[in-house]
């Protein structure tokens, strides 16, 4: 039997944590440090602060399909895009007053925007298409050989999968891994726990900042439900985590026009 999301034990729990952002223990652990091209929040080691955040996942720009947020005929290539999720205040009346005091602590606006890379660039070893049958040549990782990319994109998936390797978002539901062909549906108005790094960038008077998801956990699900095919379990996960990319902050939430389940 699945566990039961207790929201009063949870905020109880996380109340104090100094890495929970809504705890009033927060700010006094962190502090904005200036990075090459950007200030990034950091702890009292001067390293990246993994702060944890909790809201609903709002259905405004869900894209976190194998494809990312990329569309045909779009200026960006495949290999540019990203995961991307924003979430938004909780019904409960404690988790939504916790995800109030962290976008305060955050100073990030009403709502906050998920997005990590789909494809990075592959490090270790180099691959070519027409040396993938010859004695020896280096075999293509599992991941990327078996993403579940859209039959329309196979072709510039195709030119692709030999420079860059796929990362599925790390969206886990009871200890494991959810497939990316699941996870719009299995996020859509769920309440989700997210475990993440901050950047901040001032462009031209407009402030833009970056929440990279490190670790996102369904702890609630929403008024979808739907049967998930998991992967491995938490343990057998790779602890390499995507890379930084830049999100869009205080769009207004859209809502499901399914009743939701009683906080």
């Amino acid at each position: 039997m699945a566990h039961r999301f207790d929201a009063h034990s949870y905020h109880i729990k996380q109340s104090n944590v100094s890495s929970y952002a809504a705890s009033p223990n927060f700010v006094p652990s962190t502090a904005w440090q200036h990075t090459l091209t950007s200030l990034e929040v950091v702890n009292e080691d001067e390293e990246p602060f993994l702060a944890t955040i909790v809201g609903r996942a709002s259905t405004y720009h869900l894209r976190c399909g194998p494809a990312g947020n990329h569309f045909s005929g779009g200026m960006s290539p495949l290999e540019k895009t990203k995961f991307q999720f924003h979430i938004c205040r909780p019904v409960n009346p404690e988790l939504g007053a916790d995800f109030t005091a962290a976008i305060n602590n955050l100073e990030t606006g009403k709502m906050m925007c998920f997005a990590s890379k789909v494809f990075t660039t592959r490090v270790h070893v180099k691959y070519q298409a027409h040396r993938q049958n010859a004695v020896n040549a280096p075999k293509m990782d599992e991941e990327t050989r078996n993403w579940p990319i859209p039959d329309k994109l196979v072709r510039d998936f195709d030119a692709l999968k030999y420079k860059f390797e796929a990362h599925p978002l790390p969206l886990y539901h009871e200890d494991h891994l959810v497939q990316p062909v699941h996870a719009n549906k299995i996020l859509n108005g769920a309440m989700v726990e997210v475990q993440f790094h901050i950047q901040h960038w001032r462009i031209k008077d407009i402030d833009s900042f970056q929440a990279t998801p490190q670790k996102v956990t369904i702890v609630k699900l929403g008024p979808i439900r739907v049967p998930a095919n998991y992967k491995r379990r938490i343990g057998d996960e790779d602890e390499e985590q995507p890379e930084s990319k830049r999100t869009r902050l205080n769009a207004e939430a859209s809502t499901s026009k399914v009743v939701s389940e009683t906080e």
